[in-house]
């Protein structure tokens, strides 16, 4: 290490340089190998609006700034991906997770995990709006993964939790024209950003997406989204992060993976204390979890060959219903 290098050190670890002037600094020196139309902002100081990532989109879905950011990372090469921009989503991710950890502070957050094909105007689908109404009343923050299907119908009852039902189910019926995005990105968009602007008195709620799903929309339900490059990061931080515990509605391998995922970082204590894990059958279907072996396999997954139990084994539960999940959660 040479002198300059370790004044710098011996600086940095006085307390005495302004990271926040050196990683400016940084970027600076970034921008030009990475040119003048970067569409994200490698140094985010704020979560995202519904408004910032559906700029542009008069010209279509495939034009707005979501989709500029998801096309250059598609086109980067993947694993290939260049140092510099590599580098620059590395910070633009831990930008992010600081306006997360400061979103989040004093919020109760629970999470909803389920499935991104759950079609619109389905009873799973206002069941889920319904869940996430129930959460947020009870003044809890829902907390999804920000795309289709169940994550849209949670965010959506939870934006809309003080609105009186029977509007909310004009709205749904007015998004279940375009019940999903598969054939027609940019109706499923735009009645969604036509509904938006008809909510009154919107509830703050959360969504924590990722550019490597980037062809599913990101729903613009939640107030606040926190969007990431890496799907490993924000997988992990999404479920670490609903403290208050998650409720699972039916989904498919994606959601069964969050079901394990959250099982060991209970298990484990890997971010604290467990949280409870909440099962939740889809309407008239009142043993799928049952039916579809994922509860057994958990239980056994907490059973230790000595016949004691892992942390977070009391903290799992399947309701019958709705009225069931508040209480669950309070234990």
């Amino acid at each position: 290490m040479n002198e300059n290098a370790r004044s710098e050190s011996a600086a940095s670890q006085s307390g005495n340089v302004d990271w926040v002037a050196e990683v400016d600094n940084l970027i600076d020196d970034l921008r030009g190998p990475l040119g003048d139309n970067l569409p994200f902002d490698p140094t985010p100081h704020g979560l995202y609006t519904a408004a910032d990532l559906y700029e542009g989109i008069e010209a279509g879905f495939a034009e707005c700034r979501d989709q500029r950011v998801y096309a250059r990372a598609r086109k980067s090469g993947g694993p290939e991906i260049g140092p510099v921009e590599g580098l620059a989503h590395r910070l633009h991710d831990h930008g992010i997770t600081v306006a997360l950890d400061a979103f989040r502070a004093d919020r109760s957050l629970v999470g909803v995990m389920g499935g991104h094909a759950l079609v619109r105007g389905s009873a799973g689908y206002a069941q889920a709006v319904e869940l996430g109404r129930t959460l947020a009343t009870n003044a809890h923050c829902v907390t999804t993964g920000g795309g289709p299907g169940a994550m849209e119908a949670a965010n959506f009852g939870a934006l809309t939790s003080r609105m009186e039902w029977g509007d909310v189910e004009a709205l749904i019926d007015e998004l279940a024209e375009v019940p999903t995005f598969h054939h027609d990105a940019d109706g499923f968009i735009g009645s969604a950003l036509s509904v938006l602007e008809r909510i009154v008195d919107p509830e703050p709620n959360l969504s924590v997406p990722t550019w490597f799903y980037g062809h599913e929309p990101s729903n613009p339900f939640a107030t606040s989204i926190a969007k990431y490059f890496s799907n490993s990061e924000r997988e992990d931080g999404l479920l670490a992060i609903a403290k208050s515990g998650i409720v699972f509605v039916r989904g498919g391998p994606g959601t069964l993976q969050e079901v394990f995922q959250d099982a060991a970082q209970n298990a484990y204590r890997t971010f604290g204390p467990p949280a409870p894990m909440l099962f939740l059958d889809p309407p008239h279907d009142p043993t799928w979890w049952v039916d579809s072996g994922v509860l057994s396999a958990v239980d056994r997954a907490f059973l230790l060959d000595d016949g004691s139990r892992r942390p977070g084994w009391d903290l799992i539960s399947h309701p019958s219903s709705l009225e069931e999940v508040i209480p669950l959660l309070a234990r």
